[in-house]
């Protein structure tokens, strides 16, 4: 639990990967309640719980399903809470003889890693907080800039497919620029000024004579 912009989603699947564990991602905010648990073999878009899709997909016991946004998840319950829905796959009794609807079999999905990402939880239901492990994310501060400018950068380039080495380091005059924009929080807003010193730099560079 954290501000927004802060790092956890990224936080979540760097320590899953570091774990050796494969992950499937859910988007609390979109997806359907009775998606999370699996859909009736009835229905023609039926599929397994996705615990299951995660131990399928990447041919682990304990695959890791990271839920984002789960404070942001529908509360209209016409067709089942994501919420509900996800009660039966936390207890380890129910997970281990979880009974799949789209398998129509019983599952053991009880050494699934369950991580989740919300802005605050003061939303959620107390029997699904039960069941939780509550962890306050602390947002980067003014002081932590240095450190995170190398990873920002790297980012930028990684999305560009560029080789890292395509950014040069921040300069004294860069970085104050965007020290002076930047007191901490959101990392969303920081490579956005990371990019717009970028583009400034691109133009300086693009204005000299050849």
């Amino acid at each position: 639990v954290g501000s927004p912009g802060v790092g956890k989603s990224r936080f979540a699947r760097r320590l899953a990967e570091e774990l050796g564990l494969g992950v499937l991602r859910v988007d609390g905010a979109g997806d359907a309640g009775p998606g999370y648990g699996g859909t009736e073999r009835r229905w023609y878009s039926s599929e397994p719980s996705r615990p299951f899709m995660a131990c399928a997909r990447h041919r682990q016991a304990n695959a890791a399903v990271i839920v984002e946004e789960i404070d942001k998840a529908p509360v209209r319950s016409d067709y089942g809470r994501l919420w509900d829905s996800m009660l039966a796959t936390l207890g380890a009794e129910t997970a281990s003889r979880y009974q799949d609807p789209a398998l129509q079999a019983e599952t053991d999905i009880s050494h699934v890693v369950l991580l989740c990402t919300a802005n605050t939880e003061t939303v959620l239901p107390a029997p699904l907080l039960d069941r939780l492990t509550l962890v306050r994310f602390p947002g980067p501060e003014a002081g932590h800039l240095d450190a995170l400018l190398p990873a920002t950068l790297a980012a930028v380039a990684a999305d560009a497919d560029h080789d890292p080495r395509f950014h040069a380091p921040l300069d004294a005059v860069e970085r104050d620029a965007v020290r002076r924009r930047w007191r901490g929080g959101s990392l969303r807003r920081l490579r956005r000024l990371v990019e717009a010193v970028l583009r400034v730099r691109e133009r300086a560079a693009a204005a000299l004579p050849n």
